[in-house]
Order: C-alpha cells, then structure tokens, then sequence
C-alpha cells in the first residue's frame, strides 16, 4: 500500500467518522469548544512528540485534562464559560509553540503539527481512527436517542431521571477522542473542519437526525477523498486542501437551498393568492428544509 493510498484511506475513515460525531457537536452547539479543544489538545500531541512517546498518549492525556476542564466550566454562567474557554484556546495553543521551540530543529517540523500531514500516516493511524469510529458508532447506537433528548430538552432530561454529567461526559470524552487520532493528519488548527463541518452542511439540506447524520458522513468522506486527490495532483497541503473542499460544499449547499427556498416559497404564495389557507398549510413550512418537504411528498 502507497502512502497516497493510505492518505486516502484515512482521509476517508475521518471524514466518516466527523460526520457521525459532527451533528451532536452541532446540535449541542459546541463548535467553539471543539475548536478549543483542537488547540488544547496540541501541547500534548507536541510534548508527546518532544519525549518519544506515542502522539496518541500524549494527546489523549491533554484530552482528558480538557474534557474535565470543560465539565468544570459547563458550570459557570455563559459569559464567564465563553471567556474561559477563549483563554484555553489561546493558551493552549502557545504552549504548544513554546514546547516545541524548546528542541533544536523541532520547530521547523511545527506545520505538521497544525495543519497535519496526511501522506505521512502509517497502518497504526488508519487502525487508531478505525477504533475511535467504532467508539462513535457504538456511542451513537447505544445512547443517539439520549443525546440528542439532551440537546434539544435538557431539563427534561435531567427531570427523566438521566444523569447530565454522565452524558455529557461520554460526548466529550469522544469528541476528544475524534480530535486525536485527527491531529496527525489534519492538524490542530484545521481538524476542527473535519468535527463541525459535516453537519453544518447536512444542516442546511434536512432537520432529521437521520438524514442529517447520513448527509454529514458523506460530506466529511467526500470532502476527504476529493481533498486528497486534489492534493496529490497539484502537490498542494492536503489539510488545507480538504478544508477548502468542505468549504466549497457548504457554500454551495447553502445556495442551493436557499434558492429551493425562495422559489418554493414563491410558488406557495401564487398557489394560495386568494385563498386562505387552511389548517393543514402553513408560512412556516417555507422554512423547512429542501429534503424535509421531499420526506413529506
């Protein structure tokens, strides 16, 4: 196996993989931590790596450190919770440039680190990520129903007798989980495309869960595999490359639906000219989504 071959591989596995886990970071509105966490998670990809030890320990055991930080911090009034998480991000970050200014030569290799390198991953990357996505699948197979009653209802979750911490401690472990074995090929800054975009763009198209998550897994895959091959081809930085791909598609699918939006809404309002509408018809179907008027034809 080459190691364009591999790259595409896992290009594909994490984008799979950010798509399953992306709708309930969307859902429970989490992007800006994950993108704290992206960046909190890099001292330790970089110290593991100034020490000779697994990337993935030291990743993981940062990981651990922040999901129980954010825990601490879900606590806190809102504004208190969006400044904290603003100064783990920041400094987060920087002690992951200071670590590696401290070994000569290391801070030449700094890129890797923050945008990835994906055509330098090896079996042990591919197998790490196809582990963490049997994780997210049984997490989302075995809990879905629970997680998403926590996002859109999150007292009556607790008065159903759930345990909120409990919950969302499982998410965040594995989301942490996610940004880890995606750091080595996506980097620190970039890997958070990779966790949020997926389901921003199934967003725009369906409000079903389903589907949503369905449209998610193949965005992130397709944003993988089109990243790479564009990438190999005009030798240009495959991270980068993949983020601009996601990029494009949720461009595009916001266009696309808020054009199907305007005309549908058009034709709903020559349809009913006249006429009162009746119990059954409402403006705020205009407001559905593309593929969730579809579900109901």
């Amino acid at each position: 196996m080459t190691a364009v071959d591999r790259a595409l591989i896992e290009a594909v596995l994490l984008g799979v993989v950010g798509g399953l886990i992306s709708v309930q970071i969307v859902l429970r509105r989490l992007p800006f931590f994950t993108l704290a966490m992206t960046h909190a998670t890099f001292p330790g990809v970089v110290l593991a790596a100034v020490a000779g030890i697994d990337l993935y320990a030291g990743g993981g055991l940062f990981g651990v450190l922040i999901v129980l930080g954010v825990l601490a911090l879900s606590r806190r009034p809102a504004q208190a919770m969006s400044t904290a998480i603003g100064i783990v991000l920041s400094a987060g970050f920087a002690l992951g440039v200071v670590l590696a200014s401290t070994r000569d030569g290391f801070s030449k290799d700094l890129t890797a680190y923050t945008v990835g390198q994906i055509l330098t991953v090896g079996t042990g990357d591919l197998i790490a990520v196809t582990v963490v996505g049997a994780i997210v699948a049984a997490l989302l197979l075995g809990a879905g129903r629970q997680l998403t009653f926590r996002a859109f209802d999150p007292g009556g979750y607790a008065a159903a007798g759930y345990r909120p911490a409990l919950t969302d401690l499982a998410l965040l472990l594995t989301v942490e989980a996610v940004i880890v074995v995606a750091v080595p090929a996506a980097g620190a800054i970039l890997s958070v495309a990779v966790l949020v975009g997926p389901a921003a763009i199934a967003r725009l198209w369906t409000h079903n869960i389903p589907a949503m998550t369905a449209i998610a897994v193949a965005a992130g895959a397709s944003s993988g595999l089109i990243g790479v091959q564009i990438s190999t081809r005009y030798d240009v930085a495959a991270g980068g490359t993949i983020t601009l791909v996601t990029g494009t598609l949720f461009v595009s699918s916001l266009a696309a639906t808020t054009a199907w939006t305007a005309v549908a809404s058009h034709y709903r309002e020559r349809e009913n000219k006249g006429i009162t509408p009746d119990h059954g018809s409402s403006a705020g179907d205009a407001q559905d989504r593309p593929l969730d008027r579809l579900d109901r034809r």
